[in-house]
């Protein structure tokens, strides 16, 4: 990412990212399902019913969050030009209500085919093609198709020891678990905007997984991922026993509340 031209406001750096970390994520708003609609026609078959009362039901959704521009653009920091520059930021920014009993119900009716989605809620049908998906989140289908892991497109130009040092401070640990206490400032932020925002998750906030540390090497050298893949398959692990559900699911509702 290239450098910014301001300086950051605020007494110090670390001032600046509690800063952030208060006010740069902002909470959606999370209701239970309208009143108008009734959650005993939420399946259309009683093998549906079983499936999410023995499996889905006590999924928890990850509490969702988008991002407060004001604040990042007053505090200009770097990573906010990059998500710009990939065209992220109206994905981070969506603020729509969340029903969680309709972001089980899709979940659990959830089969990603060929990077569509096929899933059911009272009774409709819906199938969101790769248009559609990129209608309902902007996000770009350029780049590689990166699943968590280091992949062939990139295994000869990443190095663990190199991207250490590229988002680490200079007197980090280099041997043991890499933490966001390690991190450089703005690689700090950075990694906070993914895991509460861009590809949240529910727990280890605070740690810095290999998921993440081949994202931040990507965003700090400019190379490019298939941002709408990488959610989709996030999408895919959300369907794991137990496994907390990323509410992006909550899209699917401008499907079926209208």
């Amino acid at each position: 990412m290239a450098e910014s031209s301001k300086k950051h406001k605020g007494s110090s750096t670390s001032a600046s990212a509690s800063r952030a970390h208060r006010s740069g994520a902002t909470s959606a708003s999370t209701t239970p399902i309208p009143p108008s609609i009734s959650s005993s026609t939420l399946f259309s078959s009683e093998e549906q019913q079983k499936w999410y009362s023995n499996l889905f039901s006590s999924h928890t959704i990850i509490d969702p969050k988008f991002i407060d521009m004001e604040f990042f653009s007053a505090e200009s920091f770097d990573c906010i030009q990059a998500f710009q520059n990939l065209g992220l930021i109206p994905f981070m920014s969506l603020q729509l209500p969340v029903y969680p009993e309709l972001v089980k119900a899709f979940y659990c009716n959830l089969e990603i085919q060929d990077n569509t989605l096929i899933s059911e809620v009272f009774g409709i049908k819906m199938v969101i093609d790769q248009s559609l998906f990129h209608h309902l989140t902007q996000l770009s289908s350029d780049g590689v198709p990166f699943e968590g892991t280091l992949n062939d497109d990139w295994k000869f130009d990443f190095s663990a020891h190199d991207a250490h040092q590229l988002v680490c401070t200079n007197h980090a640990d280099m041997t043991g678990r890499l933490l966001a206490d390690s991190l450089a400032f703005k690689s700090r932020i950075l990694h906070y905007l993914i895991v509460r925002i861009l590809l949240p998750r529910s727990s280890n906030l605070a740690q810095v997984s290999e998921e993440d540390l081949v994202i931040m090497w990507a965003f700090h050298t400019g190379r490019q991922l298939d941002w709408a893949h990488l959610v989709r398959y996030r999408m895919h692990k959300a369907l794991r026993l137990n496994a907390p559900l990323p509410s992006i699911g909550h899209l699917s509702q401008k499907l079926w509340l209208f």
